[in-house]
């Protein structure tokens, strides 16, 4: 797994390269090839579908770098796109916002240009910084609230994440389960908690959400009392880390996705889920690269993606969809019906990640 400050390092070398790297070369390697993917990206005339289709009947294929869960919902959504366009293959690769971020930039870095799509909570974040994502337009997008599209078109929302604590049922039963951030102080859960050490999803986002909703002052005498709580740091995804609670390894998991553990409970593992109020709201970020290999397929996955069709997909698989036209399989996945509420914390998190990472560096990994 990527760590914080070996993604700032990575960004910071590439950033001052970046325009050589995209102009760079000849044909298909050259300006010609950024240039072509933004002619595809930004088309808006009434052909523009049928103008998509007949690109990526050339192409063939697109390549997706993804965060999202390859089995629940990544791949049903690839296997349905290629229902509906047989002669695109979608290929994919998984892993979280950082390491999705890390292997785009090592790839740009040596003139590689593999991935056409690639998503996470933070991954445009860390990307739009280095000049490697190209803005789009998608008709489908039309409808999404604004919070959940990019003004400028860098990325488009595909689902929603509200970041919980989960519990293994046999280990800890209702009534004794936490139901604020106060009740994780208690004692008896000292060496009880886990949490995903993920930059964009993790530790650092939970750091980020209690500084928010605390103030900096009460936010970090709080943190100060959780740090001896002796936290267990996963240095692997949030679903590897619910995955441990299921197994029993741990009781108790901060900051793990509410849909992840709903659909693990609806399969029969011991998990339920409880909301710590503000819960930590984030965007799952699609984007666009500005020298995608397959812009035509990849832009007509996008409009998939976005559209009643693919957010369908999103809910049947038990995410909780982007879309205003789709609601979420079990609506109390949500703010409102679910009774409680969200911060979506990413747009702060573009210049404040770094912050959090050093905080949670300093308490729960130096141990102060």
């Amino acid at each position: 797994m990527t760590g914080p400050r070996t993604l700032r390092a990575i960004i910071g070398a590439v950033s001052a390269v970046t325009l050589g790297i995209l102009t760079a070369g000849c044909g298909q390697t050259g300006a010609s090839a950024a240039k072509k993917v933004a002619e595809v990206a930004q088309y808006t005339k009434a052909d523009r579908t049928n103008m998509l289709i007949a690109g990526a009947k050339k192409e063939k294929r697109l390549v997706w770098y993804t965060t999202v869960i390859t089995n629940q919902i990544a791949q049903p959504l690839a296997n349905a796109f290629h229902r509906k366009y047989p002669f695109i293959t979608v290929q994919l690769y998984r892993g979280d916002s950082g390491t999705v971020a890390q292997k785009m930039i090592q790839e740009y870095r040596t003139r590689s240009y593999r991935v056409d799509l690639i998503d996470g909570t933070s991954t445009s974040a860390m990307l739009q910084r280095t000049g490697f994502l190209q803005p789009f337009r998608s008709p489908e997008l039309a409808s999404y609230p604004a919070q959940f599209k990019d003004p400028s078109g860098y990325w488009g929302a595909e689902l929603l994440y509200y970041m919980v604590l989960a519990r293994n049922t046999k280990l800890v039963p209702s009534g004794q389960t936490p139901r604020t951030y106060q009740d994780l102080l208690d004692p008896k859960w000292k060496g009880k908690l886990a949490w995903s050490t993920s930059s964009g999803s993790g530790a650092p986002t939970f750091v980020g959400n209690i500084l928010t909703s605390m103030g900096q002052a009460r936010g970090t005498a709080y943190l100060h009392q959780l740090a001896g709580q002796g936290i267990h740091n996963v240095n692997s995804s949030g679903r590897s880390v619910l995955d441990q609670v299921v197994a029993g390894q741990f009781p108790l998991a901060l900051q793990v996705f509410n849909d992840q553990v709903d659909f693990s409970k609806a399969a029969g593992a011991p998990v339920d889920w409880v909301p710590l109020q503000p819960v930590t709201g984030q965007v799952s970020r699609i984007s666009l690269a500005a020298r995608a290999p397959h812009p035509d397929a990849a832009m007509l996955f996008l409009d998939f993606m976005f559209s009643k069709e693919g957010q369908q997909i999103v809910r049947q698989r038990g995410g909780i969809p982007a879309s205003p036209q789709v609601e979420a399989l079990r609506p109390t996945l949500k703010p409102g019906p679910g009774r409680f509420t969200a911060d979506y914390i990413q747009d702060r998190a573009a210049t404040q990640l770094s912050h959090w990472s050093d905080v949670y560096q300093q308490l729960f990994v130096q141990g102060g």
